[in-house]
């Protein structure tokens, strides 16, 4: 698969939400030489997308978000890792709620008592993938701060 193209087709699939909340969306690279990679580019838009979604649904109306992939120096001749970061400036969670954020259907109580919907699945969802691909995921949050997701592949 191209990243570039799977980079193009994300911002695409969220491009409406984030502007209907005029958030700015920056994404960037960084060292990134391998644009042609192989992997299970379904599983890998799956877990972007739920990430940036929870990034827009919980960031509010003029927030930020950041979307970074970095290309990672591999000892291995002919193979790349890359790690994905998405960041919002948004409600953030607690520390609490953290331990428990890859957990079927588990919610904040503040995101539930605030009203935005969900299922508490899409986190256990995208855990679940990473570890299917062999990856890592996790996460910085501090309440009213905002959070930031780190994929590891």
């Amino acid at each position: 698969m191209h990243l570039p193209d799977v980079i193009h087709d994300l911002r695409t699939i969220i491009q409406a939400n984030v502007s209907s909340k005029q958030l700015e969306l920056c994404i960037d690279t960084q060292d990134v030489v391998h644009e042609d990679i192989i992997t299970d580019k379904l599983r890998l838009n799956q877990v972007l997308l739920n990430i940036l979604s929870n990034a827009i649904k919980f960031t509010p109306a003029g927030g930020c978000i950041s979307f970074r992939i970095i290309e990672k120096a591999s000892p291995v001749e002919g193979l790349a890792g890359f790690e994905f970061r998405i960041k919002d400036n948004g409600i953030g969670m607690s520390k609490e709620f953290q331990k428990t954020i890859f957990e079927e259907f588990t919610r904040e109580k503040t995101s539930t008592v605030s009203g935005i919907q969900g299922t508490g699945l899409g986190m256990a969802i995208t855990k679940t993938i990473v570890d299917m691909m062999g990856g890592a995921i996790s996460i910085n949050s501090e309440e009213g701060k905002g959070t930031e997701f780190i994929v590891d592949y």
